[in-house]
């Protein structure tokens, strides 16, 4: 968990903490293509993790716009899991969203 650190004169630093511990995290290895559209994707900043996999999951920089602009990037990731894994994936995912 990140924590903020304090700075000398007590005011809040820009640090932060994002430890790792290898005895409970695992890094996802980045998926290569689009779990939309199948195509090979090089780089792009929207990710998702699919645990079962342990990937982390990618979007195609068209469909990443399509979907950021419509707000629904989460509720695609979310299908994209359901269609690999079943419905109970969601019951037993960890995320935020």
């Amino acid at each position: 968990m990140a924590e903020k650190k304090r700075g000398v004169d007590g005011s809040d630093d820009e640090a932060t903490d994002f430890s790792f511990d290898p005895g409970s995290q695992v890094e996802l290895e980045v998926e290569e293509t689009c779990c939309v559209t199948g195509e090979p994707v090089s780089a792009g900043f929207c990710r998702f993790p699919d645990y079962k996999s342990q990937t982390l999951m990618v979007m195609s920089k068209q469909s990443m716009i399509e979907h950021l602009r419509n707000g629904t990037s989460i509720e695609k990731f979310k299908e994209i899991l359901v269609k690999r894994h079943g419905k109970r994936v969601l019951d037993e995912y960890y995320s935020n969203y």
